[in-house]
């Protein structure tokens, strides 16, 4: 076997592989062997049908598929010791390789095009300037929380007439194109809360309702939902889907959330293993908490624009006529016409991960087997009120780690954030931080601003 590779661009070049008998006939023998062990034909003992009817019935498709087998197994392993990171994958060559005639031919020869990542520098240092913002939580945006913890923490109490954010509890019937109550049709008893009810009118028009007091709307119109109109109904998605009866509704309960009262019996409730005696303490507590989740939202999105600076400040080459020949090949329902369209973004993403790939090897950030293990055992650790540094109890958690590791999409999402989180601790640790104290209203509108900036230049 004989493997050569010839430059035919800066990142481009055409392998080709060589095979003579010696590489695969060898196989082929073992391979129709095996097969004449195995045959059951009429008119022969099973294992006896002489080696020429054999090579006669199967020999063409055993040879194509090693000559196959043996091309594909040889140009990968070439890839690998030369330590090539290719573009896309191989592309056979048409045009070089010549009509294979299994039948007469010994020797065969293939082409293969292919394209090479492009190398470039690219180094952090504190000259690569971006913003970063903390998120300070105002006493406007807090009080908000306070008040949905004291609802999540309430008690629901009876009341004799309706608001928006009641529960009203009844049955509804089903009714047919004259009103009246359809012979047959659906009877069930639900609860929904009228606030949550896409359509106006027929929100409004609980308010101020009582028990006895009967409601004709459309359920699917009035949600605009239809899980939340299979679930009102009892009824399947599917069925809900196609139901657009009128139904009259008759309230047989209402009850409000009285909210919790701020004391201690709330904050032991809320934060068991604090110790928090006053509201001050709560609120604090409770601040530092919902901080902690906006500042996640701002890492993320600091992450995100060190990586477009990078991008933009980065000159990468592309192989473009090779990306889009690979790309129209990879997927039949791509047209070139599609291509050419959304090939600047495909670019874009491509060198995104370049940059990403390269930081990686550059900075030796690499997620391994233990350290999602271990990511998964603090995490429920966590969840169960473990102490993280107990090994003993630590131990006890091998077993859900075990079936966690059996699920591989769990398993790659904890490898992405761990990856993640070793590419944000790199970038606040290698570049200047530019930065600033807002509020969490502020910062949402930087990003909506920044995205609407995106998306005008793209468009």
């Amino acid at each position: 076997m004989n493997i050569t590779q010839e430059k035919t661009g800066d990142l481009t070049s055409t392998i080709k592989v060589e095979l003579t008998q010696e590489d695969y006939q060898n196989k082929i023998d073992k391979t129709l062997k095996d097969l004449q062990k195995n045959a059951n034909l009429k008119g022969f003992r099973p294992g006896k049908v002489p080696m020429g009817i054999i090579r006669k019935m199967y020999g063409t498709q055993v040879l194509a598929d090693e000559i196959n087998k043996t091309v594909s197994d040889s140009l990968n392993n070439y890839i690998k010791e030369n330590n090539l990171e290719l573009l896309g994958h191989p592309l056979s060559n048409v045009e070089k390789t010549k009509q294979i005639d299994f039948e007469n031919d010994t020797n065969f020869e293939f082409f293969f095009d292919i394209a090479v990542a492009p190398q470039f520098e690219l180094e952090l240092s504190d000259k690569i300037e971006v913003d970063y913002y903390d998120i300070d939580v105002d006493d406007k945006k807090l009080d908000f929380y306070i008040d949905d913890v004291k609802k999540r923490n309430g008690t629901q109490i009876p009341v004799d007439t309706v608001e928006e954010e009641d529960l009203v509890k009844g049955n509804i019937v089903q009714l047919g194109e004259d009103g009246s109550i359809l012979e047959g049709g659906l009877m069930h008893e639900t609860s929904f809360i009228p606030k949550y009810f896409q359509d106006k009118k027929v929100k409004e028009s609980f308010v101020g309702k009582k028990k006895g007091d009967k409601i004709v709307f459309n359920p699917l119109k009035a949600s605009g939902n239809v899980q939340e109109t299979a679930s009102m109904l009892g009824i399947s998605k599917e069925e809900a889907e196609k139901m657009d009866s009128d139904f009259e509704f008759t309230i047989s309960e209402i009850s409000r959330n009285q909210p919790a009262e701020l004391n201690e019996e709330l904050y032991k409730k809320v934060y068991p293993t604090e110790d928090i005696k006053t509201e001050e303490e709560f609120r604090e507590k409770l601040r530092e908490e919902v901080k902690k989740h906006y500042q996640v939202e701002s890492e993320n999105y600091f992450v995100h624009m060190t990586l477009e600076k990078l991008q933009n400040e980065t000159n990468i080459e592309f192989p473009e006529d090779f990306l889009k020949r690979w790309l129209l090949e990879s997927d039949q329902k791509l047209t070139k016409e599609q291509i050419e369209k959304d090939f600047d973004g495909y670019l874009k993403s491509l060198k995104q991960q370049l940059i990403i790939n390269k930081l990686a090897r550059d900075y030796n950030i690499k997620v391994e087997q233990k350290d999602i293990r271990s990511h998964i055992k603090q995490s429920f650790a966590k969840y169960y009120g473990f102490d993280s540094d107990n090994e003993e109890m630590l131990k006890q958690l091998d077993g859900i780690a075990d079936s966690v590791l059996q699920n591989q999409e769990e398993v790659n999402k904890v490898y992405d954030e761990l990856f993640d989180n070793q590419m944000r601790e790199l970038f606040k640790d290698k570049i200047k931080l530019n930065k600033k104290t807002v509020t969490y209203d502020e910062f949402a509108k930087i990003v909506q601003e920044h995205h609407k900036q995106h998306h005008d230049h793209e468009h």
